[in-house]
């Protein structure tokens, strides 16, 4: 009897101690993050919104940012701080709805649950499609090391068509891989046509369809004339994962403040909290990184920021890794498109970006071209994408690495794309797998018009670099920029001020610029054209801005300045 007695109360002991326990476990189980859409319908509401994302201390991600009256902002919000939010939210008269009720669970069902038999059979049809013969599995995620392996297997397939290249080295010590494809690839003195993805970690799907464009130039070779005809006349350097610290650390928990990192990793500073997270602060947006109006708008100082600048412009081994790969000797005026995949919200954007109604003197080619990419691109599947400056149909943002390669290395054809899903649709960076392969599909019919317009002007014209600015580095670690150009000419090195000295010059010699604006058709120039209608205008109203920022762009874009900018110019009797 008494052994029985004290069976039952060991019995009771240890159900005692599993309640006590699993009670435990559940107090300090992870909170789940929501995703809000909150909308701004007047401009109170707006600056509450933009004071919202500068709150750093509260650890909220905004995927998307409201720009304008109108716009929508999408916060992800842990739900210890979803109180506090809703608060603030609700004192601003700010209405919101909840989106994604449980984001971990979204990562898990989307990203890592068993495909689907019939998404099955449609990424293996779609994988097998062209010939190349170096396989990979398309319709999913892969780490770096794998894309880096294929990239290696694609180089050994196909020795005169590929060349694996390293532009640096990271932080945490992963070398920054790309590949090269052309025809007789050891050849530097094509044109050079560049793709990049993955700046930003969480944008998973960049990064894949940067990888397809990678087989299609390989696996269509022989199918598609136009293919052929641009391996044969360019080369292609595709940089598939441009961020890939970040990119690994986004892919090592399923954990929605590790699964949706933004940033690289330099000089994150990381803390358990209470749940034995990690609380990582640091990091750079690399995006903004960049020298062109760098820190002007768009970006933060503030080190937790999701859009910090870094401590000045190229400051990441990542950007200057890519700064001086591009104004190497191998691709220095050479490049005549630069494409960028980003995403999410389903936009085909030019520059500038950095400041509104902000544009390029050749926006007209740059838009003609851009739009018949856009309608190639939706005739796919009817996919619709907004398409413009990223300032005008997104929000300002300086330091991007495509108003950098159209604003310093003048670049012919520059676009940033952002890829599936719609700015519309909830669950953003975290796309469905089985959309994956689709994405890649339109976008190549898109870049493939872009293509045909660079290959088209390479079988025309000499291959012959243009006259563009190099960067070096000095014994002392200072960095200098060289005029490069062609052999024979006087070399001369200057070294570059800051930015605020760059602005202070500006305004010092406003009125000089001012002075020749007024003089513009006494300053020798090419020879005079009539119009046909026996008049003089301009077909563009930014004439007078592009030659206030620039004295010699009617000499520099005599074509673009003949057809829009006429009469400023002085091309017209």
């Amino acid at each position: 009897m008494t052994t029985k007695r004290t069976r039952n109360t060991l019995w009771l002991l240890i159900l005692i101690s599993a309640f006590a326990i699993n009670a435990e476990i559940a107090d300090d189980k992870p909170p789940k993050f929501q995703v809000l859409r909150a909308h701004a319908t007047d401009v109170p509401q707006l600056k509450a919104l933009r004071d919202i994302h500068e709150r750093t201390q509260h650890d909220l991600d905004f995927w998307q940012t409201p720009s304008k009256v109108g716009h929508r902002a999408d916060i992800m919000v842990d739900e210890d701080r979803m109180e506090w939010l809703d608060s603030v939210l609700k004192n601003s008269n700010i209405s919101y709805d909840v989106i994604i009720e449980d984001v971990g669970k979204l990562i898990l069902e989307k990203e890592h649950g068993p495909p689907r038999f019939s998404n099955l059979l449609f990424s293996k049809r779609m994988h097998n499609e062209g010939g190349n013969r170096a396989r990979y599995g398309f319709g999913e995620y892969h780490s770096y090391q794998t894309i880096c392996d294929w990239m290696k297997d694609i180089e050994r397939k196909y020795p005169d068509k590929a060349k694996v290249f390293t532009m640096g080295t990271t932080s945490e010590g992963r070398p920054i891989q790309g590949i090269k494809i052309g025809s007789q690839v050891w050849r530097n003195d094509k044109r050079i046509f560049w793709i990049d993805g993955g700046i930003h970690a969480r944008e998973w799907a960049a990064v894949h369809t940067a990888l397809w464009f990678i087989d299609r130039l390989i696996a269509d070779y022989n199918d598609d004339s136009l293919v052929r005809a641009a391996v044969d006349r360019l080369n292609f350097y595709i940089l598939p994962v441009a961020n890939p610290d970040g990119y690994e650390y986004s892919r090592s928990d399923v954990s929605p403040m590790i699964r949706l990192w933004r940033k690289n990793r330099a000089g994150v500073v990381c803390k358990k909290d209470r749940w034995f997270r990690d609380r990582c602060c640091g990091g750079v947006d690399l995006n903004r990184n960049y020298d062109w109006h760098f820190g002007e708008t768009g970006s933060s100082t503030d080190k937790c920021s999701e859009i910090y600048q870094g401590s000045s412009a190229f400051s990441e081994s990542e950007t200057r890794s890519m700064r001086d790969f591009l104004t190497s000797s191998e691709l220095n005026g050479k490049i005549d498109a630069f494409i960028t995949l980003h995403t999410y919200s389903q936009m085909w954007i030019h520059p500038y970006s950095h400041a509104r109604k902000s544009v390029p003197a050749d926006v007209a080619e740059l838009q003609r071209v851009g739009r018949a990419a856009v309608a190639a691109l939706e005739n796919t599947y009817g996919t619709k994408y907004k398409f413009g400056t990223g300032s005008d149909i997104l929000y300002p943002s300086a330091g991007g690495s495509d108003d950098w390669a159209k604003g310093t290395l003048r670049i012919k054809y520059v676009y940033l794309l952002e890829l599936r899903p719609g700015e519309d649709v909830w669950d953003g960076f975290i796309l469905d797998q089985h959309q994956l392969i689709p994405t890649a599909k339109e976008t190549w019919n898109g870049i493939k018009v872009v293509i045909r317009a660079v290959t088209e002007q390479a079988g025309s014209r000499s291959s012959s670099p243009r006259v563009l600015p190099a960067f070096v580095r000095r014994p002392n670690g200072s960095i200098v920029r060289t005029n490069v150009r062609r052999p024979g000419s006087r070399q001369f090195i200057r070294r570059p001020g800051s930015f605020a000295q760059q602005r202070s010059g500006q305004f010092r010699n406003r009125n000089s610029h001012r002075s020749q604006v007024a003089n513009v058709a006494q300053r020798p120039g090419p020879p005079q054209q009539a119009s046909r209608s026996g008049t003089c205008a301009d077909r563009s109203s930014w004439c007078a801005s592009w030659l206030n920022a620039n004295s010699r762009v009617c000499q520099i874009s005599q074509i673009y300045m003949r057809q829009d900018c006429a009469r400023t110019c002085g091309f017209c009797q």
